[in-house]
């Protein structure tokens, strides 16, 4: 099969995104870089870097990449690049992992994987797999706080679930809750267009209306934790 398109999709919320000209040189040119802008500046100041929509600054990244989806779904690139705009700049993967993942025509989790050390790190690895403690919450083998206490003693609840095995169930037709979860720091990745197609539009509406209501909710970590799950495995949807 041949692949015809390939586009980035992102976010800016006050941080530096001049860097999306550089993609030009893996092939991807403004007009398929998709940039959902939430700072309040406007589009104008970004439209030299690609597509520029003007978004709620809720739900964080997870918001826009489901409105991504639900406007786009039958009209969807072959591959698509779900990636934070600050990419660069936070501890979410390394350079030649990044690159390798900007190439790719297979779902890629944009994460810490080894395969770049030295001045080629944008940080040093940690772990990104999660262990569902009691199938109740998840809990980090790694860095990142996780569990639903440490979300709460940092302003980040849940509204619509009690736990992630409430979250799980909703979504999908599941018996039995994974004992790990990889995870994807920061939900960066390339997933191809037949990865995203398994689900319905409304699957990706939920993905918006569960997280659209304060621009940090527990629901969108959540998100964060089983894009891999969603698009690598098997699962049907609920509903």
């Amino acid at each position: 099969m041949q692949l015809t398109r390939r586009v980035v999709v992102t976010n800016h919320g006050n941080h530096d995104i001049e860097w999306l000209k550089d993609l030009k040189s893996f092939g991807i040119t403004k007009d398929n870089i998709y940039i959902y802008e939430r700072s309040g500046n406007g589009v104008e100041p970004y439209q030299h870097l690609g597509k520029v929509f003007e978004s709620p600054n809720v739900g964080n990244n997870i918001y826009d990449y489901g409105r991504y989806i639900v406007e786009n779904y039958d009209n969807l690139a072959d591959i698509n690049i779900l990636i934070k705009g600050n990419i660069p700049w936070r501890t979410y993967t390394n350079k030649k992992r990044f690159k390798y993942a900007l190439t790719a025509n297979w779902f890629v989790p944009i994460n810490n994987d080894p395969i770049g050390t030295g001045q080629e790190d944008f940080y040093h690895p940690w772990s990104s797999r999660f262990y569902v403690n009691d199938l109740s919450h998840i809990q980090d083998t790694g860095r990142f706080m996780t569990t639903n206490q440490e979300f709460e003693d940092n302003g980040i609840f849940l509204k619509y679930f009690k736990n992630i095995k409430e979250f799980l169930e909703d979504l999908f037709i599941i018996n039995k809750i994974p004992e790990y979860l990889s995870f994807c720091p920061g939900g960066n990745v390339v997933v191809p267009k037949n990865n995203i197609l398994k689900y319905s539009k409304n699957f990706y509406k939920k993905m918006m209306n569960y997280t659209d209501y304060t621009t940090d909710p527990m629901e969108a970590h959540y998100y964060e934790r089983i894009l891999s799950l969603m698009w690598q495995g098997c699962l049907l949807e609920n509903g």
